[in-house]
């Protein structure tokens, strides 16, 4: 039986926020002298009775909220295999540690016990696994082996250190000299919350060194090759799962901690009135069955509204200027009860569930993108309004086309209302520049200016600003590959004309 060696962890500590505490003496009937502890009086009272700002307060909130601590991401790594290995010595263990993305760390380091088994079908090649000892050697950090399993193995650190770092994979020997190691950046391989089965290639540690020297260091990973290789053919590997995990941010767990209490309050009261419309559905034709009745004025009342659908149009083609803000106001009140509307019904089960199946692909591949992964978890900065737009807006010319027409569209839709438009434009104003340099800041970086002062300007809104981007854009490409198709209609031509003259002398 082999035995390996279990990592040891520390415990978090806490610091305990208290106010200042004065220590005073006073005498005492029955003893000469007490200890008490009286608080720090504080500088002004009126202060302190004065009530806070619901603003500020909700403002403060906000501030506590993103500010708070989002607590360690877990590296879990599970060795599998070890093949096509230079000779056939068992290795000791398999070795993990990290180092931070400036050169720091090597601090948090656990290792596995010896291979459980060499492998029967492959030379050279070891599988790792079986039941835990407790033996095991940690070189310190938050680290362990986890739950029983010889071959897991877990690093512990802040979220953002643990997605930027680079993690160190040591096949170990009794002998030193003979250890083998590979390197794998955590940011260019995973995702949070995602699982690779991965292959890295296993080089001595001089050889490593000599590359680390040369080049930035870079992740090994590569695909899986022929297990059929003889030993020689192929470099020896080290085959493992790893899986990075990590919690929300505070804000994103805020807003789904909200979220499942809504839900829970919905489905309480859904099933509530379900019951009781079910139960007067079922008793109110059985006690009133002249209600049926109600329905014979409907026919005539829906015939007269049909014979006064065209009266009411030229009506208000005719009146449009003077009803136009009665149609808005209605036009938003509709939206708005629509939008009620679907919030509640998407928010019942039989919603969530059929909004699951539309919503959760997208969810996940934008989950997978970088600016999803910086929105979601606090792995490094959170991403300005133009990058989450970037994120979200298609890339493809037609695409692009389409939401700048929206985005002039919008933009001039002030006019319909000559005075209060110019009020919707400084709403507008900071949206559309957004927009405008998510779709073309690669290619006119000064655009996005162009189009705020466009809409915080009086009587400019007429200008496409967002679709002279995409003519910038895609004008050049449409012109040349207009002048390519002119030209070989030219030579087909020519080439027409040509055989057709030369049939006519024949």
């Amino acid at each position: 039986r082999y035995s390996h060696q279990s990592a040891t962890t520390h415990a978090n500590t806490r610091h305990l926020i208290t106010t200042p505490i004065n220590w005073q003496f006073r005498p005492n009937s029955e003893h000469s002298k007490s200890l008490i502890m009286a608080p720090e009086p504080s500088s002004s009272s009126a202060s302190r009775a004065r009530p806070m700002d619901p603003l500020t307060a909700t403002a403060n909130i906000a501030k506590a909220i993103m500010s708070t601590p989002t607590g360690n991401g877990r590296l879990i790594a599970t060795i599998l295999s070890a093949y096509d290995l230079p000779d056939d010595e068992v290795p000791t263990s398999v070795h993990m540690s990290y180092q931070e993305g400036d050169g720091r760390g090597g601090y948090n380091e656990i290792s596995t016990g010896p291979p459980a088994a060499k492998h029967r079908d492959h030379a050279n090649s070891f599988k790792f696994g079986g039941a835990k000892n407790n033996n095991s050697n940690n070189g310190g950090g938050s680290s362990s082996s986890s739950g029983g399993i010889a071959n897991q193995l877990v690093l512990s650190a802040p979220l953002p250190v643990l997605f930027e770092s680079t993690v160190t994979f040591t096949l170990t020997y009794a002998n030193p000299a003979k250890n083998l190691t590979s390197k794998c950046t955590i940011h260019k391989t995973l995702r949070v919350n995602d699982t690779q089965w991965l292959i890295l290639n296993l080089d001595s540690k001089d050889k490593n060194n000599n590359n680390n020297n040369k080049s930035p260091i870079q992740s090994s990973a590569s695909r899986i090759s022929n297990s059929n290789s003889f030993v020689g053919d192929e470099p020896p590997t080290l085959r493992l799962k790893l899986r990075l995990e990590g919690p929300y941010r505070p804000e994103i767990a805020a807003i789904i901690n909200l979220a499942n209490s809504w839900f829970t309050a919905v489905d309480v009261v859904s099933d509530t009135t379900a019951g009781t419309a079910t139960g007067l559905a079922r008793e109110i034709p059985k006690n009133f069955p002249s209600a049926k009745l109600l329905l014979v004025p409907a026919v005539p009342l829906a015939t007269l509204a049909v014979a006064a659908l065209p009266i009411v149009g030229g009506l208000l083609i005719v009146g449009l200027p003077f009803f136009l803000p009665i149609i808005l106001i209605v036009l938003a009140a509709a939206l708005g009860l629509g939008a009620i509307g679907s919030t509640v019904y998407f928010s019942t089960r039989d919603g969530r569930t059929n909004i699951q199946h539309v919503a959760e692909p997208t969810y996940q591949t934008f989950l997978m993108t970088k600016t999803g992964q910086r929105i979601v978890y606090d792995v490094g900065p959170r991403p300005s309004p133009q990058a989450l737009a970037h994120a979200v807006l298609p890339t493809d010319m037609m695409g692009k086309l389409g939401v700048s027409l929206l985005v002039d569209l919008i933009g001039s839709a002030s006019y319909l209302i000559p005075l209060a438009g110019e009020a919707f434009d400084l709403t507008w104003a900071p949206i559309s520049m957004i927009l405008v340099g998510a779709l073309y800041d690669d290619v006119i970086p000064s655009l996005k200016y162009v189009a705020l002062m466009e809409e915080l300007l009086p009587f400019t809104d007429w200008i496409p600003s967002a679709t002279l981007g995409w003519v910038k854009e895609f004008g050049p490409g449409i012109f040349d590959e207009g002048k390519r198709k002119m030209g070989d209609a030219k030579r087909v031509g020519r080439r027409e004309k040509e055989a057709l003259m030369k049939m006519t002398r024949q």
